[in-house]
């Protein structure tokens, strides 16, 4: 569950491309913390599930705040 003051905009897949041109689906994740951002956290398709999710923009949140 996310921290009090963390609000998520946007939630999309977008693709990373390696220097080999290798594409990897990835979850963007764009979101503010109080006042602060908007910060964009990325998470691969395939290792993606809301309890990281939450995990991620927590720990990113006690660093700003």
């Amino acid at each position: 569950m996310l921290e009090p003051g963390i609000t998520i905009t946007r939630i999309v897949e977008d693709a990373f491309f390696s220097a080999a041109g290798k594409s990897e689906p990835r979850i963007r994740i764009e979101f503010r913390v109080g006042d602060h951002g908007p910060f964009v956290e990325r998470i691969p398709k395939a290792d993606y599930t809301a309890q990281k999710r939450d995990e991620l923009l927590n720990k990113f949140a006690r660093e700003v705040k």
